[in-house]
């Protein structure tokens, strides 16, 4: 009874996730969703109580809470904070169409989580194919490869190290895939792709999270941003940076203050189209997104704040169509009131519609024959 309840609800969350998506699964993907239990990785979750940091922990979830289109927390650090989840399934399909698997392939992915990114990948590769799964904590490793083994699935290869290097000892892969946000993209990744091999990852950008899908073309490569609005944990490691710049708050008032109106609503941009906010930081490399409340006693909302770094020269306060700009207003006033122009030039595009482009040292994104350098996309800290 209940087999037949598991496949009625990964049917239905098929097709959710088409519904969510606005398009039909390919056969290989559809078919992975519908083969691959998710019940077999996830045997509790972690639920957060309103907006605190206390967590109920949900034990034996039930089918109908294991398959919704949701992500599920399944770890929590010694602060309270999730580490480690089941991802979004409409995410994760996004990005398996996007990856284009076939059999035989293989696949290295960047966090192993519960292993069910892992279960899927290797369905659609087999019977051939290969998926490595690396993450460095050790724990997670050895329960994923304890589930895959549970469900009969033997082309997974797991190992505890760090994501940031990739995993050299099976390179060259055809695809890679990380389940995690990274700062910039590690160096180490694109050199273990064979020629042609893809690569998806979320890239945590200081005003937007974006996911990019790069193709490896010799030392090159091109590709473009899938669109996902979304945000996986950070890599976590050595070389895992900070992503909200620390500034001493008080010091705001201190700061001379200029206030400048413009006719649209740049806060909904920067909320609501990561389109502009790429564009935004090709204008303002320096720029960095940080909500804050001035008056916590009065309950004040949280404003948004672009934050200069790394000496704060400028704190731009966003409210709609007004900016107050803290310390030295004109470069950035100007700079952002040039890519609102640009960014209506380009036709106002999505963020799928524009290219790009990288050679060994920087990355471009293109669109309508105008080129733009994105900075901070690449990690070129090791490149000599």
């Amino acid at each position: 009874m209940r087999q037949s309840q598991t496949a009625q609800y990964r049917q239905q969350l098929v097709e959710t996730i088409e519904v969510s998506l606005g398009y039909h699964l390919s056969a290989r993907v559809r078919d992975a969703f519908l083969t691959i239990p998710r019940e077999a990785f996830v045997d509790q979750y972690y639920q957060r109580r309103s907006n605190t940091l206390d967590w109920d922990v949900i034990l034996h979830p039930t089918l109908e809470e294991l398959y919704q289109d949701d992500y599920l927390v399944t770890r929590i650090n010694e602060r309270k904070m999730s580490s480690s989840s089941s991802s979004q399934p409409s995410i994760m399909a996004a990005q398996l169409e996007a990856l284009a698997l076939a059999p035989g392939q293989r696949v290295l992915e960047i966090g192993s989580g519960t292993g069910y990114n892992a279960g899927l990948m290797a369905h659609m590769v087999e019977p051939l194919g290969t998926v490595v799964s690396v993450d460095i904590a050790e724990d997670l490793v050895l329960r994923a490869a304890d589930r895959l083994r549970h469900i009969g699935i033997n082309n997974v290869e797991t190992f505890a190290a760090d994501g940031y290097e990739g995993y050299a000892p099976y390179a060259p892969y055809d695809r890679l895939l990380a389940t995690c946000g990274v700062t910039a993209i590690p160096p180490f990744w694109l050199p273990q792709l064979r020629e042609g091999g893809i690569l998806i990852t979320n890239v945590l950008l200081p005003l937007a999270s974006i996911f990019v899908r790069i193709k490896k073309v010799g030392n090159t490569g091109v590709g473009t941003f899938l669109p996902i609005r979304a945000g996986y944990m950070r890599l976590t490691g050595p070389n895992s940076s900070p992503l909200v710049p620390r500034f001493h708050w008080k010091e705001l008032s201190s700061l001379p203050k200029k206030t400048l109106q413009l006719e649209e609503d740049v806060e909904a941009l920067l909320k609501q189209s990561n389109s502009f906010a790429v564009l935004l930081h090709c204008f303002c490399p320096t720029l960095t997104k940080a909500y804050f409340r001035p008056s916590p006693e009065q309950e004040q909302p949280y404003a948004l704040y672009l934050i200069s770094q790394p000496q704060h020269e400028t704190i731009v306060c966003v409210q709609k169509g007004c900016l107050t700009c803290y310390g030295q207003a004109e470069p950035i006033a100007s700079a952002i009131q040039s890519c609102l122009q640009t960014y209506h030039d380009l036709g106002d595009p999505q963020v799928e519609e524009y290219v790009l482009s990288l050679n060994e040292t920087a990355m471009t994104i293109s669109r309508n024959g105008r080129e733009f350098l994105l900075p901070g996309l690449m990690d070129t800290s090791l490149l000599s």
